[in-house]
């Protein structure tokens, strides 16, 4: 089978959907009795990833000389689509072109606009609530990451459910515990790492309590300094929380860097922080599934995270859980696990096992075989 694929996600930083992707295409690529046809809009990556005689790489330019998502995904994907002669079409986001002259499927990580529109502001309102539905509409099938995502799809779009097919997530196939003393030290001090740290990890939405969070930390530092708070995320909170200001008043309070906000980090430091952090705290109203929850486990760190949509089953019982994401309670549970060593040890020994459920090879494999067994 000849499958196309909307591979924007890879010309760009490891977002969600990037890591998503890209650990499908890690399996994919040995898949020899299929053909996969990577679809580009700016750029093809340099990326050893999609390097495979599996994989046909296109950049679908725009002859009229602008740079348009829109015209990209309505105009230029549909038209190359039956060009090339493609059997199915995948998107690992959550739209497909208005008009596909294929069968197709799509990813919906989560519909938190729909539970929540507030969170989001009018445009991207438009883009998912409105044309996310329709192509949930159009697409033979919808893929999602967790079945509490299936219950909202259900409950919102009025689906099928023989209709969705779940595919759990997994930490990246590429990932690897960081020991090198010199490459963790260099990071530290890029950084101004001084001390042990909690680590927060996630694109900043208002729905994930990074005030609170701060706040808290704050709040546990002034009986335990031995620590600093690490975020790295993009503050994209609707409406707009200055982040930022408050890290600044807060370090100019202690006379120190006690708090530490990055948008981005490269897959190197990512793997650093992960491996040297004490702790990892994920807080959310609302999550489709929440990978660092497993990520963190993964490096055989404790994890605290919020007790409420997909998280209640990705954490189960190996998890510190907060259940209302108020600072008191978000200082509790910090407290506890810096100063409960057993109770802390125990958690990385459920956190082990935990991790055990989820594989991206599995997800890759039941991903295909719907494709491929989906009727015409």
């Amino acid at each position: 089978m000849k499958i196309g694929i909307d591979a924007r996600s890879l010309e760009h930083s490891k977002t969600g959907v990037r890591r998503y992707l890209a650990n499908l295409l890690e399996f994919w690529k040995n898949e020899k009795n299929n053909q996969f046809i990577l679809y580009f809009k700016d750029k093809i990556p340099n990326d050893e990833l999609i390097d495979s005689d599996n994989f046909k790489k296109v950049l679908l330019k725009n002859s009229l000389g602008f740079s348009s998502n829109f015209f990209f995904q309505h105009f230029l994907l549909p038209y190359n689509l039956k060009k090339d002669k493609v059997d199915f079409f995948f998107s690992p986001f959550y739209l497909k072109p208005l008009y596909c002259p294929v069968r197709s499927s799509i990813v919906l990580h989560d519909i938190s606009y729909e539970s929540h529109p507030e969170w989001f502001d009018r445009k991207s309102q438009f883009i998912l609530r409105k044309l996310s539905k329709i192509s949930a509409k159009k697409a033979k099938k919808i893929f999602t990451v967790s079945d509490y995502s299936k219950g909202e799809i259900i409950k919102y779009y009025h689906t099928d459910h023989n209709k969705i097919t779940v595919t759990n997530l997994a930490p990246d196939s590429s990932f690897e515990k960081i020991e090198d003393i010199n490459k963790i030290n260099a990071i530290k001090e890029k950084y101004k790492i001084k001390k042990k740290f909690i680590f927060c990890l996630g694109t900043i939405f208002s729905r994930r309590h990074i005030a609170e969070i701060i706040d808290a930390f704050e709040k546990i530092s002034l009986e335990c300094d031995e620590y600093q708070l690490l975020i790295v995320g993009k503050n994209k909170t609707y409406p707009f929380i200055d982040i930022n200001n408050k890290i600044e008043i807060i370090n100019n309070r202690s006379k120190e860097n006690s708090i530490v906000h990055l948008d981005f980090v490269s897959e190197e430091e990512l793997l650093v922080f992960y491996s040297l952090c004490d702790l990892i705290i994920y807080l959310s109203d609302y999550e489709g599934f929440g990978l660092p929850v497993i990520e963190a486990q993964f490096f055989g760190k404790p994890v605290i995270t919020s007790y409420n949509s997909s998280l209640v089953d990705v954490g189960g019982d190996s998890v510190e859980f907060v259940k209302d994401n108020t600072v008191d309670e978000i200082c509790e549970s910090m407290g506890k696990l810096i100063s409960d060593k057993r109770y802390k040890l125990d958690l990385i020994k459920r956190g082990n096992e935990n991790v055990k459920r989820f594989s991206w090879e599995r997800c890759a494999k039941e991903t295909l075989e719907r494709i491929l067994n989906i009727e015409y």
